[in-house]
Parts: structure tokens; sequence; C-alpha cells
């Protein structure tokens, strides 16, 4: 993404969970998280609707499960690596868990000045200002008072694709570094299908476009069975592993792709 502009995509996602009905604990705040979502406006290009909107809700639901099942599970932190506009801080609050939130200092910087104009209690909210491109996220999470000794669920939705190979198998061993017994990893990414496949869409090479120029462009991708395989060089193993979609328009096949892991 560019430096100095927070991420354009991160709120179309925002935009579209807007209008989702989403469960909430018992001490959340769904109402600032609205509220949250209210100020950021329309976003020329990434409103997502159809099949896209579509995706993003089938993913949201899965990572409000894998936050409530965290919590149930007594798990004390949740680290958001790529927050963008999340606003599950403030709807999943629970009085004995702190939320890390990992991003840009660009989206990080726009997204802390809207949350505390909301004027609710962000005690259990830490603001963690790392361009994962440039800087590692271990010494950053450790830095704003993570403990490595106790569990976590880390959160990677929507984020891989947009970080280089080199720069997720880092992530991947930092966070896997910091996770005690007990903690877990949800992700978010696709696989290519195999086969043959056609060239892009008209549609593929527009938002292919649309990345790029707002600074956002993919940066990896998967041939089918590599996620697991990352996920196991980088000291993880796959629990669950759920199949969002399947695409095989003219362009090339894919998969999208939850996964639940666990340290191994």
């Amino acid at each position: 993404m560019k430096a100095d502009r927070p991420s354009v995509t991160a709120r179309g996602v925002a935009l579209t969970r807007s209008r989702m009905d989403r469960p909430s604990t018992p001490g959340g705040d769904p109402e600032a998280e609205q509220r949250l979502y209210a100020g950021l406006g329309p976003v020329r290009g990434f409103h997502f609707g159809g099949r896209g909107g579509q995706r993003i809700e089938r993913r949201t639901r899965f990572f409000d499960h894998e936050v409530l099942d965290a919590l149930t599970a007594g798990v004390p932190q949740i680290v958001l690596v790529g927050a963008g506009y999340d606003g599950r801080a403030l709807r999943f609050r629970h009085p004995d868990v702190h939320y890390f939130e990992v991003d840009h200092p660009a989206t990080q910087a726009d997204k802390r000045r809207r949350v505390e104009q909301l004027g609710v209690p962000l005690d259990g909210l830490t603001f963690v200002e790392v361009d994962l491109m440039a800087a590692r996220i271990g010494p950053a999470l450790a830095a704003a008072g993570h403990r490595a000794d106790e569990p976590s669920l880390f959160v990677c939705e929507g984020l891989l694709l947009y970080l280089t190979p080199e720069v997720v198998v880092q992530l991947l061993s930092d966070l896997r570094a910091r996770a005690a017994p007990g903690s877990r990893l949800a992700l978010s990414t696709r696989e290519r299908l195999p086969g043959p496949g056609g060239p892009p869409t008209a549609r593929d090479l527009w938002r292919r476009l649309m990345l790029r120029v707002v600074g956002e462009p993919r940066r990896s991708a998967y041939e089918l069975g590599g996620v697991a395989r990352q996920l196991e060089q980088t000291g993880w193993t796959v629990a669950r592993e759920v199949h969002r979609d399947e695409v095989r328009r003219r362009g090339p096949g894919r998969r999208g792709m939850l996964v639940l892991a666990t340290p191994r």
C-alpha cells in the first residue's frame, strides 16, 4: 500500500461488513463498531457486492466464530494482523482478553483516530504500527506488551496475498515464536487449482489494475497444497481447513481457503 495513504481495500471490507447481522459478546459494543464503519464513507471502485460480498461475508463469519471460540476457551490475547478497520475489539470486548491490532502506520493512524473519537473504553486494545514489508512483527508485539508465554489467537484475515512469499514465511515464523501452548492461528488465502486456465477475464484485469493504482497489489500465490506445506515449514499444523469457494471462469482456477492452525 502507499506509505501515506490508509488501505482502500480495508475500508471496502469494513463497509461490506457493516451490512451484516453478526453476534457479539455480552460486554461488546456492536453499536460502536457500526459507528466506526459509518464514518468511513463510500470507497469508489471498492464496494464489495455480488460474489465478492458473499465471499467476505463467509470469511467474516469464519473469523467471528474463531474469535468467539477462543474467548470461550479462555485465550487471553487476540492479535489481529493487518487489522485494517476491523471492529472485533469493540464487538467482542471481553474483560479478560486483550486485543492487539497490527497494521501499516498510515492505516493504523487513521483507524486509531476514528476509534478514539467514538468515546468508548479502549483499555483492552493496543494499536501496533508495523509495515510488514519492511519490519518484523515479533519485536513490535513484544514492545507493545504482548506476552509470548500466554496463549494467543493470531488472525491473518485477507492479508497474506498482499505480502511477498519471503515476508509471509517470516511473519508465520515470528508468530509461531510467540505462540505459547494453547495458541491458534486463523488465516485466509487461496490456492491455484490444477488444470489449464485461459486468459484473465476483463474483470480480473480491472481488479489487478485498481489494486496497483491504490498501491495494494497481490504479491503471493499458492499452488494446490502449498498453504499446508508452508504452515508446516514455519512450525504450524493445520487443524481445520474450509474451502470457501472454487472459481473457474475463463481465468486460472483458484480456491479460497479459511484455515485454523495450531503450533506443532
